[in-house]
This record gives C-alpha cells, structure tokens and sequence, in this order.
C-alpha cells in the first residue's frame, strides 16, 4: 500500500487470534453476502433457495424460532448484518463456520438454479472466508470443514491431508479429525486433548501399516524400521516426542497440569503428528 510504503501507516504485522478488526468484520460480512445472504435472483422476498438457509440458521445456530424471518430479502439482511456486528469475535466465527455448511446441509444437488452444487458451493465459500483471513493477518484458517487456529498454508495442507487420509486409515483420520474439533473449540479449546488424539492418531496409522493391532507407537517405529529404513536421527525425533505424551509429567498422565500445557504446545503436536501421519501413508502405506 502507497501509505505503507511511505511509512504514514503500518500494515498489519501481529495475527488476529483473540479478536477481530473492523477490515476483517467487514470481509467476513460480504462473504456471507456474496454467497448465502442475498436474493439468488428469485425475487425481493425470501425465495426457495434462501428460505432453508435462513430456517437453518435461525433454528440451528441462533436457536431461535423461524417466525422471526422477515418477509423481505433486505430487511432480513439488514437485520442480520446488525447482528453479525454486534457478535463477539469467537462467535464470528462460529457463525461462519455454521454458514459454510448451508448449502449442504439445506439444498440438494439440481434443486436450485442458483446453486448447482452445493457442497462446490460450501466449499468456493470457504475458500473466499480463508482470502479474508490471510489478507486481514487472521490466525485462523478453514480446516476440514472447521476454522481452525493454524496460520501457514503448509500448515493447514499437512492437518488437511491427514484429516482426509483413505478409509485404510479411518482410525487415525477421525483422531486428527477430533484433535482439530479439540484445537478450534471457541472461546475455550482443549489443548491437552488435542495431543491426545494427535498421538493417538500416529499409533493408529502405524498399528495399521505394521499389522500389528495392540503395538506401541514405539513398537511400531522399530516395525517400520524393519520394512523401509528411517533416518535415525527422525526415529529418535519421533520416539522422544512419544516420550513426551507417556512419561510422569507427559500428557497422558493423569496427574498432569493442566495449565502447563498452552496453544504452542498443542499446535506443534498436531503439526508434526499430522506430518508423521502423511509421510508413513506416503512412504510406506
């Protein structure tokens, strides 16, 4: 930006974790109306197409009652435009993440004219959210369907692809899957857990891989390292990470602080544990 350049203003340079700029507010407000709030070209009134959504909304998300709905495509926009500005910054993106399911969950395929495709649909929206997020120096991004506290797009393709792995690999995909729902909870995550269930999907993938149902995430890297050969340099990595999680004051001991383990803690532990998870799939599955 020409103002940036000459020093009169600063671009934003700090993530966007516990609240939410007007810049970004804003962005976030006309993807809802690019895409889920507006008149699909069927008329001024609350059409076909809009009606679900907005039942859904109300119903589902607000807990309200649908009678609530304005007759009018303007004035229930505006009415719901005076909510999203008022909502906290958590609450933002719950809204948005109930959102981007709406097509989905409201519209079958063909249905409507104005959305062929809706899951195409659901994810073209997101898509859109995440320009918002990364141009507005968010620390959030769309993972696996959910807004998720993960800033880099390295980051989010390798928690993507583990949450996503083939059904070979249930077991471990619903663990990454669970660890990301514990990691993105708002406004109170659960960091503990999300190790949990990030480690527990590496012993997973690897009792898969070794055929070996009751083995040890341990037991398991010492298997691998019989069928294809590891650095030893990653094997010890991944063996102290495991340690990590199983010794007195590791994460699985029940006798843990809870308060010892923090965002960084938990992050780094879904990263690496999503990485591990693609690379044995890659290299050995």
């Amino acid at each position: 930006m020409f103002s940036d350049r000459l020093g009169i203003t600063k671009p934003k340079a700090i993530l966007q974790v516990d609240a939410i700029d007007v810049d970004l507010r804003n962005g976030l407000w006309e993807c809802c109306c690019e895409f889920y709030l507006k008149n699909f070209g069927e008329s001024q009134y609350v059409g076909p197409t809009l009606s679900p959504i907005l039942k859904d909304l109300y119903v589902n998300h607000f807990k309200r009652t649908s009678d609530n709905i304005d007759s009018y495509v303007v004035g229930e926009v505006s009415k719901l435009k005076l909510l999203f500005y008022q909502l906290k910054w958590y609450e933002i993106y719950n809204f948005i993440e109930f959102l981007s399911g709406s097509a989905s969950r409201n519209i079958k395929a063909g249905q409507s004219g104005a959305i062929l495709r809706p899951e195409a649909h659901d994810e073209q929206f997101r898509k859109r959210v995440d320009f918002f997020l990364e141009r507005e120096k968010s620390g959030f991004r769309f993972v696996d369907g959910m807004v998720a506290p993960i800033s880099s797009s390295m980051e989010v393709a390798a928690v993507s692809e583990a949450a996503s792995i083939g059904d070979s690999f249930a077991g471990a995909r619903s663990h990454i899957q669970q660890a990301v729902l514990l990691f993105s909870r708002k406004p109170a995550p659960d960091y503990r857990n999300t190790i949990k269930e990030a480690i527990s999907g590496v012993e997973s993938v690897v009792r898969v891989i070794t055929g070996d149902p009751k083995a040890t995430l341990g037991d398991g890297l010492k298997k691998l390292e019989e069928m294809k050969p590891l650095h030893t340099a990653f094997k010890q990595a991944m063996d102290k990470l495991y340690g990590y999680t199983r010794d007195e004051g590791g994460i699985r001991h029940s006798l843990i602080d809870l308060g010892k383990v923090d965002e960084a803690d938990a992050k780094f532990m879904l990263l690496t544990c999503s990485a591990f998870i693609n690379f044995c799939v890659q290299r050995v599955g």
